[in-house]
This record gives structure tokens, sequence and C-alpha cells, in this order.
């Protein structure tokens, strides 16, 4: 994970998400393969809709399962395959007819894997990863604004020096080889599936790498990383304490 922004809110509403991915947009534009993953919380699904409309959203599977807690629902969810998806859903709709009814009417953004877009290489279907990145601040909830801000801030610093420290010399590039499995795997993760694994075994190939989506490789993410980490000093160095720029009155 790499934190791009975070935000101090009065509540989660549409007014205060409207303003967060505004300011957003502004930062950081519409990149191209942009996804947004939500738990779907008040006032978020208008407020995407309305500042990234053209944008994939997808919905957090595990708050989607504690409103509709059926099992066979997470076989829908993992599978990259729209055939098996359709099957699936079949079956549960087979056994409870108001369950397809009750998804499309409360769960319409893509939450199933055999949705998923292939211009971005993440098959996550949790935010597992947020709640992970809030357990690691928690020490400065309870501080006060500027505090909580700051803290952040100098955990985030400290993190991004460890990464520019990193060593990825031994890594290969090469240009990407493009097949198409019918599972989508590959397509969806960048990652040859087991059909694709088997076919380059076939082949007797040892340069697997080139069978890499390029968006995973280490090339791609050093690129990234170095523009994004161009950050200012951490407290302590000789400089002044650093207040947000953006402030919503």
């Amino acid at each position: 994970m790499f934190p791009v922004t975070y935000a101090v809110l009065e509540s989660e509403n549409t007014s205060s998400w409207t303003w967060f991915f505004e300011s957003l947009e502004k930062a950081i534009g519409t990149p191209t393969g942009l996804v947004i993953s939500s738990d779907m919380q008040k006032g978020l699904e208008v407020a995407i809709t309305k500042v990234y409309p053209n944008v994939e959203h997808r919905e957090c599977m595990r708050h989607l399962y504690s409103d509709f807690f059926m099992l066979k629902l997470w076989g829908v969810v993992n599978t990259y395959s729209t055939s098996k998806h359709d099957l699936l859903l079949g079956e549960i709709a087979s056994v409870r007819g108001d369950a397809i009814a009750y998804l499309n009417e409360n769960h319409k953004k893509i939450w199933s894997r055999s949705k998923f877009g292939t211009t971005v290489k993440c098959d996550y279907i949790t935010n597992n990863i947020s709640e992970t990145f809030n357990s690691w601040i928690s020490e400065f909830h309870y501080k006060p604004m500027l505090d909580l801000l700051d803290g952040i801030r100098e955990k985030l610093m400290e993190r991004f020096d460890k990464k520019k420290e990193s060593t990825w010399a031994n890594f290969m590039f090469v240009e990407a080889v493009t097949i198409e499995p019918n599972c989508r795997v590959w397509q969806v993760k960048g990652l040859p599936c087991v059909h694709a694994a088997a076919f380059i075994a076939f082949t007797r190939e040892t340069n697997w790498d080139k069978y890499v989506d390029p968006y995973i490789r280490i090339r791609h993410l050093r690129a990234h990383l170095k523009a994004l980490m161009k950050h200012p000093p951490v407290k302590g160095e000789g400089e002044e304490e650093i207040i947000p720029k953006l402030v919503k009155v």
C-alpha cells in the first residue's frame, strides 16, 4: 500500500466526501485505470459518482457479506470467470428468489472479480488493507488535530525513506507477452494463471519474467515511487511543522 492522501472530517456525509474527492481530483487528476474501492459508507457513492463518474467503483466484499450472509456468495465474488459467476448466481436465485433482487437494488457497484477491469492489476475484494493502515496510526487517534496530522505525516515519511533504500538490482525487465485465458485470472492479476503456466511450461520457456504484466514490475513501481517520494523534511530536521493547505470551512 502507498498512501496518497488522507483527511480529517467532521463526519461521513455527502458534503465531506465530495470535498475530499474534489481535493483528490485536483491533486492526481484521473489517471488511466483508476479504481476506487469503498465500503459504501453514507454519502460516499454520491460523492464518487459526482467527482469520478467514469471510474471503476468496487465495493468491499466484507461489508457486502455482513449485509447479505450467504456462503455461496463468496464463490460468486472470488471467481474470475463470467460464466461461472452467472452459474453461481443462478444457484442462489433457485434457493432464494429475492436474493438477486436485493443485490441489484442495494449493491450496484462492482463486487465480483469476474466484473473487474483489466487495466489495473489488482484483484482485492476487501478493504482490509485500509483497516491495517488505521491500526498502524491508532496511537494518534485521540491527539489534537495538528498533532494527529503531523504524527501521521512523520510515520509516512519514515516509511517512504525505508522504501527508497530498497534495492531491486536482481530483477529482470523484458517486454510482456499477451495471452488471454478464458478464466481471466491472468488478465485481472497480471500474473500467469495455472492455464498460462501450463502453456509456458509446455513451450519450455525459461524466462517467465516476460509473462508478467508491466504494471506489477519493479521498474514500473520504482518510476512512480520516485515521483511520489518528493516529500518535505520530517519535523525535527530544522524545518517548521507543515500545516495542511486544504481547509474545509
